[in-house]
């Protein structure tokens, strides 16, 4: 009877064995898949990452404010005003005529004319003129960033370097 159990005792730990051994395998397949998909997924990065130096943000803001504007503003300007026309004359002009025997005798004389004006007449102009009113700005500016401008090339290197070091580490997990 002892022998049975024995033989039972074993051939259970084989089975036991057999089993852990299996799932140990999926258990390390998978582990293996994992670090598979993390170096991938660290390429990847590296790979963005090396091109962001490169790249230029695109983005329109939109701006919705009322502007304000109090001015004065000096007005000095000559304004040249054209003047073309007639005038009509007609009126009756007493003319003294000194006549010898007579004496002084006043002449009634009728003018019937008409008088072409043809004149620029130069009008300076110069005053100041207040100015308060408020301006609606309702548009979307668009906006063009380099990267490079940012000034983040240190914060990149370091953040390269970080992934360099993960994927050493994924490629050779056992090397210290």
């Amino acid at each position: 009877m002892k022998r049975i159990l024995a033989t039972v005792a074993v051939v259970l730990a084989l089975v036991f064995s057999t089993i852990s051994l299996l799932v140990n395998g999926v258990l390390l397949y998978g582990l293996l898949q994992a670090r598979q998909a993390g170096l991938e997924a660290v390429a990847a990065a590296r790979t963005a990452l090396s091109g962001l130096n490169d790249r230029v943000i695109e983005a329109s803001v939109p701006l919705h404010h009322a502007l304000p504007i109090e001015a004065i503003v000096p007005v000095q300007q000559d304004l040249i005003v054209p003047i073309h026309t007639t005038l009509p004359l007609s009126t009756t002009v007493s003319v003294p005529v000194d006549l010898p025997i007579v004496g002084e005798y006043r002449l009634s004389v009728p003018v019937q004319a008409e008088v072409p004006v043809d004149l620029e007449v130069v009008v300076p102009l110069s005053q100041t003129v207040r100015v308060e009113t408020v301006v609606q700005v309702d548009t979307e500016v668009p906006v063009q960033v380099e990267m490079r401008q940012l000034g983040i090339d240190d914060l990149i290197a370091q953040i390269d370097e970080a992934l360099a070091a993960m994927e050493r580490k994924l490629q050779n997990p056992l090397s210290p």
